[in-house]
């Protein structure tokens, strides 16, 4: 039997997305009855990034949403359990990936945002963690509305009988079980929609950057009284939190840049730009909780050497 590129794509998805679902659940478990983390706080913020990895894993299981096609914003359902069983639920699962998507990619540097005001500045009350909390629920609330204002579902019957789905014009006959939802390339939901997912992802791969630099120059203040294994175990914590942040968010901001470049250049691709997308969400939901258990498991002894070299009372 020859599996087309569509099947290997699904038993791709599928199998990764079961590990990633797996790795989510693991991880809540050490969270909840393994850490060692003092810190109620941030074990809230490693919980609740764990649970949007694992809620977006499930979607994408269910539907397999995926990304963007040629011709404008265009979020395909294809090959899911539950996919092109109605429209409407084609639009909830399409909604609550693009939703949670955001809000996972914004959640990242809230943690690291956290981990600065700890670290640096000696502040881990709940009030301001509640505020940063704010802002990130504010925006996604934006992304939200954003997203939904180009989601329009209407299911429509031709005379011969055949199921059309009609989304913002678009329509697409039912026997490629592919439903598209998108927006006209001039349109200004689809602008919205652009502006505000680079925005997320550049703004996030910045405030991460930044707030790392921030951690290790305030690591290097009072680095030499600490022996050089603690430092070097210091240092390969950090680049393991920096990769831990970067790689969910280059692979899921770089879609969207080709998308760009592509329209300016006339030269969309659509299948392939699709498959960019969907797989850039499952690394989110694959190595998400993949590092975070390293980071749980591994290099907490870290942060107790750091923290005890000049922090008192923070866990």
């Amino acid at each position: 039997m020859t599996l087309d590129r569509n099947q290997v794509h699904h038993i791709t998805e599928t199998f990764v997305n079961g590990l990633s679902i797996l790795f989510n659940c693991s991880l809540l478990y050490l969270i909840k009855y393994h850490s060692t983390f003092g810190i109620k706080v941030y074990r809230l913020l490693l919980t609740v990034d764990a649970l949007l990895d694992l809620c977006l894993g499930i979607v994408v299981l269910l539907g397999q949403p995926i990304g963007m096609t040629g011709g404008g914003i265009t979020i395909i359902i294809s090959n899911g359990f539950f996919s092109g069983r109605s429209a409407t639920l084609d639009s909830i699962l399409i909604t609550t990936w693009s939703f949670i998507l955001h809000t996972n990619v914004l959640w990242i540097p809230v943690q690291f945002v956290y981990r600065y005001r700890l670290l640096c500045k000696n502040e881990h009350s709940i009030k301001a963690t509640c505020s940063i909390v704010a802002i990130a629920t504010i925006y996604s609330a934006v992304a939200l509305f954003v997203i939904v204002s180009f989601c329009e579902v209407r299911e429509e019957f031709q005379s011969d009988g055949q199921l059309v789905i009609n989304l913002n014009n678009w329509v697409q006959p039912d026997d490629t079980k592919i439903f598209f939802t998108g927006a006209p390339i001039r349109d200004w939901r689809m602008i919205a929609w652009l502006l505000l997912w680079t925005t997320t992802c550049a703004g996030s791969i910045v405030i991460v950057i930044w707030c790392e630099m921030k951690i290790m120059s305030n690591f290097n203040q009072f680095g030499k009284a600490i022996s050089v294994a603690t430092r070097r175990m210091h240092k390969e914590f950090n680049r393991a939190l920096l990769a831990m942040a970067i790689c969910p968010l280059v692979t899921t901001t770089g879609p969207v840049f080709y998308y760009i470049f592509a329209i300016a250049f006339q030269q969309c691709s659509g299948p392939t730009l699709s498959g960019t997308m969907s797989m850039a969400a499952t690394c989110v939901t694959f190595f998400n909780p993949l590092t975070t258990i390293l980071f749980l498991r591994c290099y907490r002894r870290v942060l107790f050497s750091m923290v005890a070299c000049g922090k008192k009372n923070l866990w």
